[in-house]
């Protein structure tokens, strides 16, 4: 329960982070000269920014998942040893 709400209290954070983050933070330097010259700059600044966004999908997820892992099974080792020296 404790591991579910530490989860939530994260994503709300990194939701508010995220949308509180300027527009230009996302973008290369050629990315936004281009993004300026061209005819509607609002739009492809929109578009680049979701591409941003979608391209860190998938290394984010593969962290979290390691990570969780990770987390999860730290001491086995340790615990699988306990129980076998440990009499019943």
């Amino acid at each position: 329960m404790k591991l579910l709400r530490t989860l939530i209290i994260s994503t709300i954070a990194l939701g508010i982070i995220m949308l509180g983050a300027q527009s230009s933070f996302a973008q290369c330097a050629m990315c936004k000269a281009a993004i300026e010259a061209s005819s509607d700059a609002a739009a492809a600044s929109r578009g680049l920014n979701l591409a941003a966004l979608v391209l860190l999908i998938p290394p984010v997820t593969i962290f979290a998942g390691l990570f969780g892992v990770f987390y999860r099974f730290r001491n086995a080792q340790e615990k699988r040893q306990q129980s076998r020296t440990e009499p019943y």
